[in-house]
């Protein structure tokens, strides 16, 4: 007998179920049937695989091990499949959708909006701390989607294969601790924060932290930047008055921290959505980006800081 693929499914069941009776329930074979592979797998490895006992099963050694590499073939023939039905879906079905984001809340919405325009897709998300690498996953064809943010003379075109389209330009506003003399104020003159530390995302990419500093040297300083670091531990640091940081106008209210607007926007990004073309997004793009379009403004809503400003400025009409 050759080793197929669904004899290590079969080790796995058991490795996971802890039992033959149950990894049968799974598998939906009989108890007796998946005894006898059981066996004919270990014939073939000349050892038992299990030991078995009114516990249950429990991989001896070389079942250890080799269960170790199952599962690792296992799971890339399942992307395998799963890659393979981008090319030829079963009739009437989608096929399935990656979606690479950047680390900014339309993520959330996109996925949200895919959900209901395409209730019947697999989607699956991954995302990534910086956008640098997420053209490169569209030229290949690893992803089929991405949202994507860039900036004022560091703007992104697309690559080869792919059509970048801008879903909203957002400012940025500036996260204070809320006892700070400046949480005061309904707008923050950003040269006032010329003697702040402040916190950014460590993987800060070169256009947005040239940016950055560049706007912050056209207000007259330089910007001390004390901590790199992700956004959650940005949030407690400024919450815990150790420091300020950079929030989308779109984040969600804070405890300890007052999230206010900076005067003139000299600070501002525009969201993206990209996708493969021809992909099994191009078909649906005309709906999902004014799908996504109004949900972005829909949620501009529930953000407080964000709606004040927009009551007072309206929305951004250029980067």
């Amino acid at each position: 007998m050759d080793l197929q693929v669904r004899h290590l499914r079969v080790l796995c069941a058991i490795a996971d179920s802890g039992s033959i009776s149950r990894a049968a329930t799974t598998l939906k074979m009989s108890q007796p049937a998946l005894t006898a592979q059981l066996r004919r797998i270990e014939q073939m490895f000349g050892d038992p695989l299990f030991d078995r006992g009114p516990d249950g099963a429990r991989p001896t050694k070389l079942g250890a091990w080799l269960l170790i590499r199952s599962r690792s073939l296992v799971s890339a023939v399942d992307e395998l499949e799963r890659t393979a039905k981008r090319y030829a879906p079963p009739p009437g079905e989608l096929p399935p959708i990656r979606v690479g984001c950047a680390p900014t809340r339309l993520r959330i919405y996109l996925a949200r909006t895919l959900r209901q325009l395409l209730p019947g897709a697999e989607i699956r998300l991954l995302t990534e701390q910086t956008i640098d690498t997420l053209p490169r996953l569209l030229e290949s064809e690893r992803i089929e989607l991405a949202t994507l943010d860039d900036y004022p003379d560091h703007r992104l075109s697309p690559p080869p294969g792919a059509v970048y389209t801008a879903i909203a330009v957002e400012p940025l506003f500036v996260g204070l601790p809320s006892n700070h003399p400046l949480a005061q104020r309904e707008e923050i003159e950003l040269r006032d924060l010329a003697e702040e530390d402040w916190a950014l995302p460590a993987p800060l990419e070169s256009g947005p932290r040239e940016y950055f500093w560049s706007t912050c040297a056209r207000h007259g300083f330089t910007p001390r930047v004390a901590y790199g670091v992700n956004l959650e531990v940005g949030v407690d640091l400024v919450a815990e008055g150790r420091c300020v940081s950079l929030f989308q106008a779109t984040a969600p209210a804070r405890e300890g921290i007052a999230i206010r607007p900076l005067v003139d926007s000299p600070l501002r990004f525009r969201h993206l959505i990209g996708w493969t073309a021809p992909g099994p997004i191009t078909a649906h793009a005309d709906n999902l980006v004014r799908a996504l379009t109004a949900t972005y403004w829909t949620e501009s809503q529930r953000a407080p800081a964000y709606r004040s400003w927009l009551e007072k400025h309206g929305p951004l009409k250029r980067l």
